[in-house]
């Protein structure tokens, strides 16, 4: 890979252009400590690094979670992906009413769940059922954990998560709306409601289980069931293509 190695679906070395080796000490990597269990990716439904980097930046939104001196916290958040020759950071904003931000002043271990979409299997899709009838239902899912190190982002690189942000999500509206559009004194009343922080990526570990565990005749009846069916069945289907 041009972007680090793969090892049962985890990213263990984030080398150029996304992070550094993790056999280098310092601020982009640390030993593991206790919470640091990783994802259970059979080889199978390993996805690659710039994969798990694409649904990221397409879902754009996940769970933060700490466990800070024992006490575990998650959070919702919207956040963007920050690639840089020195590493990859995730950038995110909490409420200041929420006392989760706090924790951030700390640099605790957190990791972050990316999840595209899930959907069930029924067993009755199988072709090889009516061959044994040896099949169970499953879960199909396409999810992506990020670990690494909770900071504070204050500075330029605050002014650019709001700006960054919001034009990310409005660049497909037919009328983009952008901070400009509202009165200064407002926006500076909003900017004093939220904290800022960016998670300093260790690790990612992608995970896509589309069927590639069944027979070839089992898996295209999968996939040809959810081309028709719900959204989040037309997101795993686009992974078994």
């Amino acid at each position: 890979m041009v972007n680090g190695s793969r090892v049962n679906g985890r990213i263990s070395n984030l080398a150029t252009p996304y992070g550094l080796p993790r056999t280098s000490p310092g601020r982009y990597w640390r030993p593991r400590t206790a919470y640091d269990a990783v994802m259970y990716v059979p080889p199978a439904f390993t996805m690659t690094e710039l994969e798990a980097l694409d649904v990221m930046r397409n879902v754009g939104a996940g769970y933060f979670v700490t466990a800070n001196e024992g006490n575990i916290q998650s959070t919702f958040l919207p956040f963007i992906v920050q690639s840089s020759p020195d590493g990859v950071r995730i950038w995110a904003h909490f409420a200041k009413a929420n006392s989760h931000w706090k924790v951030a002043g700390d640099a605790p271990d957190c990791l972050l769940i990316v999840h595209l979409a899930d959907a069930y299997v029924s067993p009755s899709l199988y072709p090889s059922k009516q061959v044994d009838g040896k099949v169970v239902p499953t879960w199909n899912y396409v999810t992506v954990e990020v670990r690494g190190t909770l900071q504070m982002l204050t500075g330029t690189d605050e002014e650019a998560l709001l700006s960054t942000l919001t034009d990310l999500h409005e660049r497909n509206s037919a009328k983009p709306w952008a901070i400009s559009d509202a009165p200064g004194e407002f926006v500076d009343a909003q900017r004093k409601a939220i904290v800022s922080v960016e998670l300093v990526v260790s690790e990612i570990t992608g995970k896509a289980k589309a069927s590639q565990n069944r027979l070839p005749e089992d898996a295209a009846a999968v996939k040809a069931s959810f081309e028709a069916g719900s959204d989040a069945e037309q997101s795993i289907a686009e992974w078994m293509s």
